[in-house]
């Protein structure tokens, strides 16, 4: 070999060197990040599972301060890359493959995969035995039905009573609630009840939230075939409002009260349709959402006005103590530059809305719960070495007379359900709902059975809480064929919509056809959808996919046509579902139909 050759080779050997160094440093590079990221995400939200993940992490253009909330996420970032300069300058390739290895590990182990899989492969029996189905019927109400409210406030905990933890008492006027009514100290926490939609599901049907892989069909189909509180209620003549100051869609709330009876519903769009620009940004308040004093004040005007008829049941959730990115709303005083201010504010607001509803005429027949919707993603900084307990504020107010309670009875969220019922001086059939044993009896809660570790069986699969998931017959409506139907006739032709600034949005038709055609059809859509990033409509007919379009990535109507062969309509009955690729929320997983036509092909 001469000299040119040798130089070459010793050349090009140092490249090849040079380079896989290069790509086993950039392996660890993009390994310690995800570990570095999961380590985060555990110092912000400890108890989050993976298929929480699944069900919930969607980009959103909401204004999060996280490193406010979360301060070491900084020092984490620091760190992660201290250490990596120090790495790459002492480790030979093969240890940096090693240590991308462990970096892996670390990543899987913390996003919970394992358990993830392990618990979705197990079943538990635990609904056979324990599971209470909905026996209420017209005979069990009382002769004078009651009126409920349920006020969740967003990430309230109980120990943020105690001042020796965090300076002063964060909840004074409420704490003055507790001490002559009824309230349960003893919570524990279970998986499926930690954040608010899991919350909004365990409080008002007694069963845990299992969130659905997340494809459209599932999210849609979601706990469609469970009786819940609102389902009774709204069967025996109760009026139902929701009112939230966020989005309807904010944290799929939406999917739960569009399925289960709430008429009446209050967002942000409602709270914003007769304000002006400059009075929405006063009222900006955290995670998107207003100031919970605006929308107290729009809820006390409607009992002042006597808008809501009796007997109603109406939930209310706060926003003000959303983390992370809390933002202080212009109402409240600041003492600390945190979110105790936030905390505190709510107590007035709640409090004082209270005061103010005792002076309508419905307070004398209205049960009042106010409670925390989950404790704080985070746990709190506390400036002392005390030992506490982790659980949810909650006080019960006006009351039936017969009520009796232990404050100390062990619970969880499953038993709300069970005991908002007794709030209404119902007969509640064994005194349970669900999973769930009202507080007010002495039942005891399921956490303290022996013959089931609860906080595994309520993660493993269930062939009753499966049957939850299956969707209801669809209704059919009579079709002619060729006969248009459009935004403003569509709602003859379905059983459930959702109406956006004069939009129908629907998920579905049921036509019921005269008879079998004899020649293909011929679909014509003009509709609107919401977009996603990688936006597709699936089109489904009798719940067997049809065609699955890809939709062009600009705003405004589009039009598809699409040929429906003879051989595949066995019935008069047909069920068209249109399943948007958006992962939102009720509305944008629909779509608006502009302009819809089956005819047969001549």
């Amino acid at each position: 070999m001469n000299k040119m050759q040798f130089t070459n080779q010793r050349t090009k050997n140092v490249f090849l060197s040079l380079l896989k160094t290069a790509l086993c440093a950039l392996l660890m590079l993009i390994t310690q990040s995800f570990a570095t990221i999961i380590l985060c995400a555990r110092s912000i939200w400890p108890d989050f599972e993976y298929d929480q993940i699944i069900a919930n992490a969607t980009p959103t253009d909401i204004d999060t301060d996280i490193f406010t909330f979360s301060p070491e996420i900084k020092y984490y970032i620091l760190g992660s890359l201290i250490l990596y300069l120090i790495l790459i300058s002492i480790l030979s390739n093969r240890n940096m493959l090693k240590l991308s290895g462990a970096f892996v590990l670390i990543f899987i182990w913390q996003l919970r995969i394992i358990p993830y899989y392990y618990y979705k492969s197990t079943y538990t029996d635990l609904y056979e035995k324990y599971y209470q189905a909905p026996q209420i019927t017209a005979k069990d109400f009382p002769e004078q039905k009651r009126n409920l409210i349920l006020i969740y406030m967003e990430s309230t905990e109980n120990n943020f009573k105690d001042a020796e933890l965090y300076e002063r008492n964060l909840l004074p006027k409420l704490t003055e609630l507790t001490k002559s009514n009824p309230h349960f100290d003893n919570y524990n926490m279970l998986y499926g009840t930690n954040y608010t939609k899991a919350a909004l599901v365990t409080g008002q049907c007694g069963i845990p939230y299992i969130p659905p892989h997340a494809k459209l069909e599932a999210i849609h189909n979601h706990l469609k075939n469970v009786i819940c509180l609102p389902d009774i209620l709204r069967a025996n003549g109760y009026e139902t409002w929701f009112a939230q100051t966020a989005d309807h869609f904010f944290a799929y709330t939406d999917i739960f009260y569009k399925m289960h009876k709430y008429q009446n519903i209050i967002d942000r769009h409602t709270l914003t349709e007769n304000l002006s620009k400059e009075e929405i940004k006063k009222n900006k308040s955290s995670y998107g959402g207003l100031s919970d004093k605006l929308m107290f004040d729009y809820i006390l005007n409607l009992f002042k006005n006597q808008t809501i008829k009796e007997p109603f049941l109406f939930t209310t959730f706060t926003i003000d103590t959303h983390v992370p990115g809390t933002f202080l709303p212009y109402n409240c005083p600041q003492i600390y530059g945190d979110v105790r201010d936030n905390i505190m504010c709510s107590d007035t607001v709640i409090t004082d809305f209270i005061n103010e509803f005792k002076k309508t005429s419905y307070w004398k027949n209205t049960s009042v719960v106010i409670l925390g919707d989950h404790p704080m993603f985070k746990p709190l900084k506390v400036h002392s070495n005390k030992e506490y307990k982790r659980g949810i504020f909650n006080v019960f107010l006006n009351l039936p007379k017969r009520l009796q309670y232990n404050p100390k009875k062990s619970y969880t969220p499953l038993d709300l359900t069970a005991s908002f019922i007794e709030a209404l001086n119902i007969n509640l059939p064994n005194r349970s709902f669900g999973l769930g044993r009202s507080l007010f009896s002495d039942i005891p809660s399921l956490i303290t059975t022996r013959d089931y570790n609860l906080k595994t069986a309520v993660r493993q699969k269930s062939e009753i809480y499966e049957n939850f998931n299956k969707s209801l017959p669809p209704r059919f409506f009579p079709y002619t064929l060729g006969t248009e139907i459009n935004n403003d006739n569509i709602t003859s032709y379905i059983e459930y919509t959702e109406t956006i600034l004069e939009k129908v949005f629907i998920n579905g038709l049921g036509l019921k056809l005269e008879k079998l055609p004899n020649k293909d059809l011929e679909m014509e859509l003009t509709f609107v959808a919401m977009l996603s990033t990688s936006p597709r409509l699936t089109i489904k007919l009798n719940q067997e996919e049809l065609d699955e379009i890809e939709l062009e990535k600009k705003s405004g109507p589009q039009t598809i046509k699409i040929i429906i062969p003879k051989e595949k309509i066995t019935s008069p009955d047909i069920n068209l579902e249109f399943i948007n690729n958006n992962y939102r929320s009720y509305v944008s997983q629909s779509i608006n139909i502009q302009k819809f036509t089956l005819k047969e092909i001549q």
